[in-house]
């Protein structure tokens, strides 16, 4: 799996620049929207007489409340945009490797496999040829049969199946992945 880290990191890296754009548009509007509520909030403030100026303080401190929570999940969704398309970008890339790339990595994920889950391996049906020799190189027997898989592959062994496809993959880790990228990017 370190070539797929290594792909990660890059997109990692990538996207670190378009988070810090998308971040800082995403602040200048929030910065946007708490000067209109502070305007509004001062705008409210001066209709009051001066025996009012406790209301207009309560009023101001919601409006600032309401902006500044408002601000705060338009970043929450920025961020959560930028972790879903980079985990995307990154399974699209590791399934658009180089044939060479693509094999190296799929031995790897073999090698690591315990033989005792099955030696039968389903792959997609682009994946067929260019997977032929590795998966009999690693001590595994292509199957005939082809999965609805994006990249890499399934390990069937009788009626089960273990799925080790890219998306499969991503899921199950998807939590881990997002801590990981969003303490690198945020």
């Amino acid at each position: 799996m370190n070539d797929g880290k290594i792909i990660i990191d890059k997109i990692i890296a990538e996207a670190e620049e378009a988070a810090k754009s998308i971040l800082d548009k995403a602040q200048k509007e929030a910065d946007e929207i708490l000067r209109i509520a502070q305007d509004k909030a001062d705008k409210e403030a001066d209709v009051f007489d001066r025996y009012a100026e406790d209301e207009a303080g309560k009023a101001r401190a919601k409006e600032i409340s309401g902006a500044e929570m408002q601000a705060k999940k338009a970043v929450l969704e920025k961020k959560q945009s930028i972790l879903a398309d980079i985990i995307a970008e990154a399974e699209k890339r590791l399934s658009s490797l180089d044939d060479a790339e693509y094999a190296k990595v799929i031995g790897g994920m073999l090698e690591r496999l315990d033989k005792s889950c099955g030696t039968e391996i389903i792959v997609s049906r682009k994946d067929q040829k260019r997977l032929a020799d590795v998966i009999a190189e690693k001590g595994f027997t292509l199957s005939e049969k082809t999965g609805d898989i994006g990249g890499g592959f399934i390990v069937k062994n009788g009626d089960i199946e273990y799925n080790y496809s890219f998306a499969s993959i991503i899921n199950v880790e998807k939590e881990e992945i997002q801590q990981i990228v969003a303490g690198i990017l945020f």
